[in-house]
């Protein structure tokens, strides 16, 4: 059916597609946040343990040097890799649709990056191994990100995309608790987070279905230039997520020089628990409260006002009890972040044919701040010391939040 709209003087035509996507079901979601659950484990785990280990044994003496090498160059080839690969899986035509060839190839790429820095024996091989893992997680998430404004109606974004935000600090808890209690050893370790990383895309990959017509319909819809829109909403996620860098990258050395705690180890993982279980809270509640709602930016911006305090708490208060209580208020904030902003950017992206590729931008916003917090904190921590870096935080994922109210599209 064509609708005529005028604009300028000039009439345009666009045609309205029947909706041509497979009910949604239960076991899709299931089947998603398995596979997502599995990418972050064999994301974040090596980030935010094994790295470090393996660092601490190949480079005693410059093990900082060598842990930001890895992990920057990590983050960079995320922020290239995202954006293009989603670009070629929005182009991909096969009888298993656009998405399933690049979860599937990704993770067994990612597989074998891990399973590379399992018999690596030099700094290099290290470097290069997680390299090669962060290219092909780049693949899973670029799929596994499109597959939502693929094939979720947008009253149903917030329930869906509240799963997806869980999954996130989920296998962040469980790639934790898998190496520091279960496979202890460094190279074990790797191979357990490989075997997982493609096990936990068997679930997605037979739930998910897209039909050719699928892919053919999106194709042909109508592309929307460029929106003021869509810059207030990369620039809402990126604020938010350097604010999050900021916090959760200094966290050990604030409990250890700022608070002086007994056990440092133990503190981080107190404080890290909390924070995860009430951003997995969060994340599934306010999900579902949006979609309600029919409202998504002011749970974004609540989310990162939440965050804020947390940080401003940390900042002025620097005792053991109010660092729980900022653990508590950044998890909330966080979880609803992650849960209502992934809505939004479904909401606002230009083209149903370019879905991968926009969202791939948006993989940069979240990207880029693992390599520009450090360079922001170390100035300001020598200058200010540890409150003036959270006051900075503080201010910084604030102003993210008040970003999101300028994205005029979404309620």
């Amino acid at each position: 059916m064509s609708i005529g709209t005028r604009k300028s003087g000039r009439v345009q035509t666009t045609t309205q597609e029947p909706d041509v996507r497979p009910p949604l079901g239960r076991g899709w979601i299931a089947g998603y946040a398995v596979a997502s659950t599995g990418m972050w484990l064999a994301v974040l785990t090596p980030a935010q343990v094994q790295l470090a280990r393996q660092s601490e044994v190949l480079a005693p003496g410059g093990k900082t040097a060598l842990l930001g090498l890895a992990t920057g160059l990590g983050a960079a080839v995320t922020a290239v890799a995202v954006p293009v690969l989603g670009a070629l899986s929005d182009r991909t035509r096969s009888r298993y649709g656009r998405r399933r060839p690049w979860v599937l190839g990704g993770a067994l790429v990612a597989a074998a990056g891990l399973l590379w820095l399992a018999t690596a024996s030099t700094a290099p091989a290290m470097v290069a191994g997680w390299l090669v893992a962060q290219l092909g997680l780049a693949g899973v998430q670029a799929a596994l990100m499109s597959t939502i404004p693929d094939r979720v109606p947008r009253p149903r974004l917030g329930a869906v995309t509240g799963w997806a935000g869980m999954t996130q600090m989920l296998g962040a808890l469980l790639g934790t608790v898998l190496v520091n209690r279960i496979v202890v050893d460094l190279a074990a370790g790797y191979v357990a987070c490989a075997a997982l990383a493609v096990a936990s895309m068997v679930p997605f990959l037979f739930a998910h279905k897209e039909t050719r017509t699928v892919a053919v319909v999106a194709a042909r819809r109508q592309r929307v230039a460029f929106s003021p829109d869509l810059a207030w909403a990369w620039l809402s996620r990126f604020l938010v997520m350097l604010g999050f860098a900021l916090i959760t990258q200094y966290l050990l050395y604030y409990l250890q020089d700022e608070l002086r705690v007994e056990d440092v180890q133990e503190s981080v993982l107190t404080v890290t628990a909390v924070t995860v279980v009430c951003s997995m809270l969060a994340a599934l509640v306010t999900g579902r409260w949006s979609d309600r709602a029919g409202r998504r930016r002011v749970f974004v911006a609540a989310g990162a006002l939440l965050m804020g305090m947390g940080a401003l708490a940390m900042a002025s208060a620097p005792m053991w009890p109010v660092a729980l209580g900022a653990a508590a208020l950044v998890g909330l904030g966080f979880g609803t972040f992650l849960a209502v902003d992934l809505a939004v950017i479904a909401s606002v992206l230009p083209s149903a044919a370019d879905t991968g590729r926009d969202l791939g931008f948006f993989a940069v916003a979240a990207a880029a701040p693992q390599i520009l917090a450090p360079a922001l904190a170390v100035p300001v921590i020598a200058v200010a010391g540890y409150p003036g870096l959270y006051v900075l935080t503080g201010a910084v994922t604030i102003l993210g939040g008040a970003a999101v109210m300028r994205v005029r599209s979404v309620s």
